[in-house]
């Protein structure tokens, strides 16, 4: 908020100084009391400048997300706002950081899910890294990367979906050249997460399978013909299962 203009449009008084919010992650604790465009005026009552740093050893100042760092889990806060021109103050929750891409899947085995040749998975960090190498975040695809690094779940068990790869079979030509593409509908359903795009092909009852890619990809399959194809493609691969264990349950 060092910019006078944006101070005074923001309401503040010349004695106020703070941090705007620029957006609040759906599933955080603060969701509940924060809102875009609230300044953090203090965090445990340590007063926040307006260039976002804090008192630090003497004579020192260094950025408030110390102040945060020295925090655990489950731990709580108390936040002074303003908001349109009046203070307010929340006693905060402290919790980790949800992302769209987990950091790290803890030990499981990966999720999938097979259908037609189409291989479903979950993005996580583990998978981009397997997928590129450890120099993912170079090599990956831009659109992934926007999402690792920008993207927040709208709820906890919210995944990012995509077509990892398609083992080629007659029913499935001209689809071959998709790769790590997000999938975002099926017949018309938004995915949630791989469970959800699970239940949802397994339980279609249309003649169709329509699938809705990113970068305005679609695919369509026959419900039938996909479904009994899929057994003689798990074959063909030595794949044991269309599915992965958890995704049985």
């Amino acid at each position: 908020m060092e910019n006078p203009d944006l101070r005074k449009a923001m309401g503040m008084k010349p004695d106020q100084k703070g941090v705007r919010v620029r957006r609040v992650e759906p599933t955080a604790p603060e969701s509940g009391c924060l809102q875009p465009s609230d300044i953090i005026l203090s965090f445990d009552e340590v007063d926040i400048a307006n260039d976002g740093t804090v008192p630090f050893r003497h004579g020192e100042r260094i950025g408030f997300s110390y102040l945060v760092s020295q925090k655990y889990t489950g731990d709580k806060a108390l936040i002074k706002v303003l908001r349109n021109s009046k203070v307010h103050e929340f006693k905060i929750k402290l919790a980790t950081h949800k992302r769209l891409i987990a950091a790290h899947v803890k030990g499981r085995p990966p999720s999938y899910y097979i259908v037609a040749g189409f291989v479903f998975a979950a993005v996580s960090v583990p998978y981009l890294r397997s997928e590129y190498g450890k120099d993912y975040e170079y090599d990956a695809p831009v659109k992934l990367l926007v999402k690792h690094l920008h993207s927040m779940a709208e709820s906890p068990d919210e995944q990012l979906v995509v077509v990892s790869q398609v083992l080629v079979a007659d029913i499935n030509i001209g689809y071959e050249d998709i790769v790590n593409t997000q999938v975002l509908a099926v017949n018309g359903h938004p995915v949630k997460n791989l469970k959800d795009l699970v239940t949802t092909v397994e339980n279609c009852k249309d003649e169709f399978l329509k699938f809705d890619l990113e970068y305005d990809q679609i695919v369509v399959l026959e419900t039938k013909t996909a479904k009994a194809a899929t057994e003689d493609i798990l074959t063909t691969h030595c794949i044991p299962s269309a599915m992965s264990d958890d995704l049985k349950a």
